[in-house]
């Protein structure tokens, strides 16, 4: 019986003290948002999650400062290019089902393209390296839509390089893979991201910006101007789909990230391979299908940041350690969210204290 007792006490004190080193923590992390205190601030979500724990879950700030709308874990932020590890698994889902090859050409999909599309697959549209020209230099009020980034492509008569050469971040090439998932699957991308992702990981609030405006409990962009916060909330590329057209909130993206451990979405095999190096922007720093990939406190550090016209996101993960770390905030200029995000994997992965 003595024994019983002493062990329920070592296991009390033990349970006693992780509680009050995550409170430690929490403290910590707080420490780092003391700018949201005073004043009519944008908005920042933080989640931290640890072995599906949810170390942390908090929010500062205003998702709309026009009307006091306080952030709050269920505020749902534009993720731009956050988005793309969607679009990746998207086509991935669909190569599963035998409906397409990484290997086939972008030309078997638009006919229509240059002939350079039949010298670029879709895995060198996946990792970056196709060579595609941008569409961020059309001059338009009108708001693009992604079959309009096909017709530009479609003037075009070369690409950068050579297709699968080198390592070019392409947002072109990420819209034409979600048109390439509607020409495979007879639904646009923000439906089949629907039916496939959100709704089987019971994502409920996430969804894709919409002409229409109708974005649940969402918040609106803003952007620091000559010292003033400004509301800039869309531009002209905000309603394309492939490269950054999600809006979702840290409470639904717990739910992402507890996927990418299990089989819900994919075999692990495919995991495996979409967490997998398949080219290389810097040394050291490589990309998968829809992620770049790294090395950080001797394990791998996964991840991708997004900014857009009054957004900006970050998500890391170390799939090792079971450790995630997701920010969004609804501004992009005048603010860094990556400090931030390196600030906090000191706090939980090395023991940093960093209260003032």
């Amino acid at each position: 019986m003595k024994k019983f007792f002493l062990l329920f006490a070592t296991a009390l004190f033990s349970t006693f003290s992780m509680a009050q080193n995550f409170k430690k923590q929490a403290k910590s992390v707080d420490s780092l948002f003391g700018q949201y205190v005073d004043g009519k601030k944008s908005g920042i979500s933080i989640m931290v999650i640890s072995d599906g724990r949810k170390l942390y879950n908090r929010s500062f700030g205003y998702a709309d400062i026009g009307n006091l709308g306080k952030a709050n874990s269920s505020t749902n932020y534009r993720i731009a290019s956050v988005t793309k590890s969607f679009t990746a698994m998207a086509l991935l889902m669909l190569r599963d089902q035998g409906k397409l090859s990484l290997d086939d050409k972008l030309s078997s999909f638009f006919p229509n393209l240059p002939a350079f599309a039949s010298k670029i697959t879709v895995k060198q549209l996946i990792n970056h390296t196709s060579g595609l020209m941008g569409y961020g230099d059309a001059r338009t009020k009108e708001p693009l839509k992604d079959i309009d980034v096909l017709h530009l492509i479609e003037k075009q008569d070369s690409t950068r390089f050579t297709p699968g050469s080198r390592f070019s971040y392409s947002n072109s090439a990420y819209v034409l893979l979600g048109l390439i998932v509607k020409q495979v699957s007879g639904l646009m991308l923000d439906e089949f991201v629907r039916k496939h992702i959100f709704l089987p990981l019971e994502m409920k609030g996430s969804t894709f910006n919409n002409l229409a405006g109708k974005i649940p409990n969402r918040a609106y962009g803003y952007n620091l101007r000559d010292g003033k916060l400004l509301l800039e909330d869309q531009s002209n590329a905000s309603y394309l789909q492939g490269d950054g057209g999600i809006y979702s909130s840290i409470n639904d993206f717990y739910f992402w990230d507890q996927a990418l451990y299990t089989d819900k979405l994919v075999k692990r095999q495919t995991l495996e391979e979409i967490f997998r190096p398949s080219s290389q922007e810097a040394p050291g720093i490589n990309y998968g299908y829809g992620w770049y990939i790294e090395e950080r406190y001797g394990t791998r550090r996964i991840f991708h940041s997004g900014g857009t016209t009054g957004f900006s996101s970050y998500y890391v993960r170390y799939p090792e350690k079971k450790f995630s770390i997701v920010v969004f905030a609804n501004q992009d200029e005048g603010l860094a969210l990556e400090p931030i995000v390196n600030a906090i994997e000191r706090i939980y992965l090395l023991g940093e204290n960093s209260e003032k």
